[in-house]
């Protein structure tokens, strides 16, 4: 993910989700712009995806038999005043959450990135979600391993704290988050950087959103 200005990783003040109304898209809609995208066969991995998570988040309201959306992904239009730009580039990356004084971005290196569940991770960074092994209370549930972790890369294992820039979703750790790093990620010698404190739980599925995942979701941006 890109951590937006302002954050300081040596000095984490933030926990799974983005404080404040003013950090989620406005009308729960977020506009995009894929022209970058010069593969169609890319640009329709993308849009499946965003269907995809889409369905997962919607509603069914009583009385009715088809799914409300709760966010809303949809092509760019003139009038809007900020737009998603999804491009190819190095590593999969997002910005967190709407931003209004600098780009909305989403990184995708085309070896690696266009899978499904990769882009749905990126997208709810989109929509406002750090790492679930960001929270504040995740040494109860997992050993951090920092003499593994690649030179440079330990921010990325920071333990957030809940402030006035983050919210409390107030859902369970989530060893199944679509949001949650992998034992393996960012080693520098092939050794575990997270190992779950419960036995056999598994980590890092980037295969879909879990059922907490799309509860938080649902509930950062009031849909019910």
């Amino acid at each position: 993910m890109i951590l937006p200005p302002g954050f300081d990783p040596l000095h984490p003040n933030r926990g799974v989700s983005i404080n404040g109304q003013i950090r989620r898209w406005p009308n729960k809609i977020v506009p995009y712009d894929i022209s970058a995208i010069s593969d169609s066969r890319d640009r329709q991995t993308i849009e499946l995806a965003m269907q995809k998570l889409m369905y997962d988040t919607g509603i069914t309201k009583p009385g009715q038999t088809s799914r409300t959306s709760c966010v809303t992904f949809r092509p760019a239009q003139s009038t809007d005043r900020k737009v998603l730009k999804i491009q190819y580039g190095t590593g999969c990356s997002a910005s967190v959450g709407y931003n209004t004084n600098y780009p909305n971005t989403v990184r995708l290196q085309r070896n690696g990135c266009f899978r499904s569940g990769i882009i749905q991770h990126e997208l709810a960074h989109v929509l406002g979600f750090f790492h679930e092994q960001s929270r504040p209370d995740r040494d109860q549930y997992l050993t951090v391993h920092y003499e593994n972790i690649q030179q440079g890369m330990a921010f990325n294992f920071q333990k957030y704290s809940w402030g006035r820039e983050v919210e409390n979703q107030g859902s369970t750790y989530d060893y199944d988050s679509l949001m949650h790093y992998g034992r393996n990620d960012f080693t520098k010698n092939g050794k575990p950087t997270l190992t779950p404190r419960t036995a056999g739980a598994q980590i890092g599925q980037r295969e879909k959103l879990s059922s907490i995942d799309i509860a938080e979701i649902r509930r950062y941006y009031k849909c019910s």
